[in-house]
């Protein structure tokens, strides 16, 4: 796999940088492979789509905390007994795709990552990660140690874990630190990205031991967890309850109710939070030159003069009125 700079900023040398373009079509996947085995030990991608394979990996070391993105055509990745004995490594990896949805078989579970989610994910034991082979995703990995938190994780504690990261403040604010982290990282701003890796351990290390008080979530604060982590979605007018309800790890049932108790419905806090999303871009000087069109668009609404409609029965007041 070729070393490429790939468009860095001035900053700190990166342990890995590679791109497989310019690479024959054939020896592609296999240098994507090779070139992931210093980080990424004992894991093996498995190429699921005939697509040219495009691919690039660019990595970190802040503070022994490696992170790494990595872009490519979906495909999947697994450890099994056999690598586990081959290659021994208890490293733990924060993973999220901020725009990608996978499936992970992990720890006994079966998770489904929607985009913008992170998970914990512990080398020392077997998994199963795939992303949609018709996709290209990106994926942020943060591999901090095992005894990052003190005393060492066993793999229930892990899960236990992921199970509260989908239904928990603390989740919500864990997701909202690694979008801001993979945001500065993508910016090639290394000393904020640096300062906000550590953010993130420290926050996921405050979850690990239960310094949030974090457990079961309340109907009242899953639901609230729920729409935060969701505001990354609402402008994908597919966006419905069922991927609401699995994004919070729960039947669609029970988010109904908790909406119930709540004294609204999925439909109408859907409808409020894209209005609102609206409003917002209007307002915003980075959306001047967008048309209304555009931002309806942005904002999850195919029809435009549905958006008119409904924006002006939410607000008394037509889109215009609120451009700048």
């Amino acid at each position: 796999m070729a070393m490429d700079a790939m468009g860095m900023l001035d900053g700190p040398a990166p342990v890995l940088s590679a791109t497989t373009v310019g690479e024959r079509e054939t020896e592609r996947f296999d240098s994507f492979r090779d070139a992931l085995c210093d980080v990424y030990l004992g894991i093996l991608p498995e190429r699921t789509s005939p697509v040219t394979f495009d691919a690039d990996v660019l990595a970190y070391d802040w503070d022994g905390a490696i992170l790494s993105r990595i872009r490519a055509p979906g495909h999947g990745a697994r450890r099994n007994a056999s690598s586990l004995a081959r290659v021994p490594d208890d490293a733990l990896f924060i993973n999220v795709s901020p725009d990608s949805a996978a499936r992970l078989d992990h720890l006994g579970q079966r998770w489904r990552m929607p985009p913008g989610a992170p998970v914990l994910l512990d080398n020392a034991q077997p998994f199963d990660l795939e992303f949609d082979p018709r996709r290209r995703f990106r994926l942020y990995s943060l591999r901090i140690p095992r005894t990052f938190a003190g005393a060492e994780p066993t793999g229930r504690d892990i899960a236990d874990l992921n199970r509260r990261l989908v239904a928990s403040g603390a989740g919500a604010r864990l997701g909202a630190q690694c979008a801001l982290l993979t945001t500065e990282f993508d910016a090639g701003r290394w000393d904020a990205a640096a300062a906000m890796t550590r953010a993130v351990v420290a926050m996921l290390r405050g979850a690990l031991v239960g310094a949030d008080g974090a457990g079961e979530a309340d109907p009242t604060s899953r639901l609230e967890s729920a729409k935060r982590a969701a505001g990354s979605r609402i402008g994908d007018p597919d966006f419905d309850v069922h991927e609401f309800a699995r994004s919070a790890n729960v039947s669609v049932r029970t988010i109904q109710n908790d909406f119930r108790a709540s004294g609204e419905t999925f439909r109408d806090w859907l409808l409020h939070a894209r209005l609102d999303a609206a409003r917002e871009r209007l307002r915003s000087p980075a959306w001047q030159g967008r048309s209304i069109e555009a931002i309806a668009t942005a904002s999850g609404f195919r029809d435009v003069a549905h958006f008119h409609h409904v924006f002006r029965a939410r607000f008394d007041a037509t889109p215009g009125s609120y451009r700048p």
